[in-house]
This record gives C-alpha cells, sequence and structure tokens, in this order.
C-alpha cells in the first residue's frame, strides 16, 4: 500500500517540473523578443538618423555645386576683364628696360652672369649661404645643362634664376626665330635640371647686346620676343669687364670699384670667374659696412623707398 502511494506521488510532482520548464522558456523566448525590438529599435533610429545625414549631405553637395558654378561665372568674368589687363602688362614689359631699382631704397641686386666651372658655381653658392644672400644668378642653358644638380641646388637655396640665353650668341646677329629658339632652349633646360616647370621675369642679354643706347633698332626688334616670354630686359649700373678693362683685374680691385660704385638700387653685374667669386665675401661685407643689403632682383624691385 505504501509503494503504490509512492508511486501515486512520484507521478504527481513531473507536471509541476514540466510547467516550470515551459515558464523558463517562455521567459527567455521573451527576453529574446524583447532584445530584438529594442535592436530592431535601435536600428529604425540609426537608419532614420542616416537617412537625415544622407539628405543634408545631399543639400550641402547641391550648395556646393551651384557654388561652383557661380565662381565659375564670376572666372569667366575676371579672365574676360583682365584680358584688357594682360595686354596692357605685355605692352610694358615690351617698353621696360630695367637698370637699376628705386634709388629710395637701401637694397642692391647682387646678378652673377654665365655660370663657370662646377666648383666655382658651388663655390659661389657656399659663400652666398654663408652671408645670408639671395641672389638673381643668369647662367647660360648650356651650363644649366652642364651642371644640373648646382642650379637645382640653387633653386632649392633660395636663389632666382634669370633667362641668359643658351648658347650665348650676339642677339643682333640672330633672326626673330633663332632668338626665340634661344630663350625656349634655356627655358627648357632649367626646367629639366630643377625637375618642375619655372618662370623668370627676368631676361639678361647676353654682352648686354642689342639693348645699348644707340641700339634702339635692335631693341625694338628684340624686346617684344622677351615680352612674349614674359619677361623684363635687365642691364645693370654697377658692372666690372668694360669699366676695369685697362686695369689690372683682380679681386681687390673689383672689390674697390663695386664698393665705390654702389648706391641704393643698384644693380651689380658679376660674372662667374674666379676673380669675382673671391670678391663676393668682401662686396657683401662692404656693402653692409655702408649701410647697404645685398639682395636678389626681385627683393630688390619689390622694396619699398626708406623713409
Amino acid at each position: 500500500m505504501v509503494a503504490v502511494e509512492n508511486r501515486y506521488n512520484t507521478r504527481s510532482r513531473q507536471p509541476k517540473k514540466r510547467s516550470w520548464a515551459r515558464l523558463v522558456i517562455f521567459l527567455f523566448l521573451m527576453a529574446v523578443i524583447g532584445a530584438l525590438g529594442f535592436f530592431s529599435m535601435n536600428q529604425h533610429a540609426a537608419l532614420q538618423s542616416l537617412e537625415n545625414n544622407l539628405q543634408s549631405l545631399e543639400e550641402q553637395l547641391t550648395r556646393v555645386e551651384e557654388e561652383k558654378s557661380r565662381l565659375e561665372e564670376q572666372y569667366d568674368q575676371l579672365y574676360e576683364e583682365n584680358e584688357k589687363l594682360r595686354e596692357e602688362n605685355k605692352m610694358m614689359r615690351s617698353e621696360t628696360l630695367i637698370e637699376h631699382g628705386d634709388r629710395e631704397t637701401n637694397k642692391v641686386a647682387i646678378t652673377i652672369d654665365d655660370g663657370g666651372t662646377e666648383a666655382i658655381n658651388n663655390l659661389t653658392l657656399d659663400y652666398l649661404k654663408e652671408y645670408g644672400v639671395r641672389a638673381t644668378l643668369f647662367p647660360t642653358g648650356i651650363n644649366v645643362e652642364s651642371y644640373p644638380e648646382t642650379w637645382r641646388r640653387a633653386v632649392e637655396e633660395g636663389h632666382e634664376l634669370g633667362n641668359h640665353s643658351y648658347s650665348h650668341p650676339y642677339l643682333t646677329n640672330l633672326s626673330e626665330e633663332q632668338v626665340r629658339a634661344e630663350l625656349s632652349r634655356w627655358q627648357e633646360a632649367v626646367e629639366e635640371a630643377v625637375g618642375r616647370s619655372y618662370h623668370t621675369p627676368f631676361f639678361r642679354p647676353p654682352y648686354g647686346d642689342g639693348f645699348y643706347s644707340g641700339q634702339s633698332y635692335h631693341r625694338e626688334r628684340l624686346q617684344p620676343i622677351v615680352a612674349e616670354k614674359g619677361m623684363f630686359p635687365i642691364m645693370w649700373d654697377v658692372e666690372l669687364v668694360y669699366a676695369l678693362r685697362n686695369q689690372a683685374y683682380s679681386s681687390d680691385r673689383i672689390v674697390e670699384h663695386v664698393l665705390n660704385q654702389a648706391q641704393g638700387g643698384s644693380i651689380v653685374l658679376l660674372h662667374f670667374t674666379e676673380a669675382d667669386i673671391k670678391a663676393l665675401p668682401r662686396i657683401i661685407n662692404g656693402l653692409r659696412e655702408r649701410g647697404l643689403e645685398p639682395c636678389s632682383l626681385r627683393e630688390l624691385l619689390l622694396a619699398e623707398p626708406q623713409t
């Protein structure tokens, strides 16, 4: 009787276990459903935010495109308006010959022509770097092709290069097309050396040929060609070759002559020769002792007058 009662009690407890299991499963499923619902709500909110951001970006893009169109219209208008200014600027270059800068400044431009041996070229750059001077250098295209690393270094160290023709001919002996070729070949040599596009506003005629006083016919023929290339002819007011032609050409004499002749706004013409370059440090120091500051052509021509 007792055994029968125990079996009965055992059977009567089993449904309770199954009901607890169902409850746990039910609660678990509800939790999963709740989590999925929460996740779905977050996803919906994120999607809504993304749609709003996308709409905002589209509106910004539309405004950018409208602004771009407006700027393009302004550019076209300014280009047309400046066409006349460009023409006038070209005419100004075709009539301007620069021999010196403003006499009211204390700047003195150091310009050095032709190019020499690699050693002389690099010694020049060493001196200029040591004394903190930027100069305007007028190498020939042939010299640039011979020592491209030197002229790349010159540009990297802040010096400006001026066009001095490719082969240093007498321009008055050349046709107009030959003159253009000389200027273009110099340009090509420099751009190959420095590894990028390079523009100079300065042209120095070899020997000054065609631009001296008394050569008005040649100047009228040559200067428009120089202007086509966007350049001004650069002459000088302190030079050595002709000034010292009847004297001993030594570094001492060069220093003395330059310091006696230079004044505010002067353009000094030197060459890449041993005598000229060895005189360079004393020229720089001597100018500074006189209250004059050696510089490049660009610095001279843009300098404000002293008060």
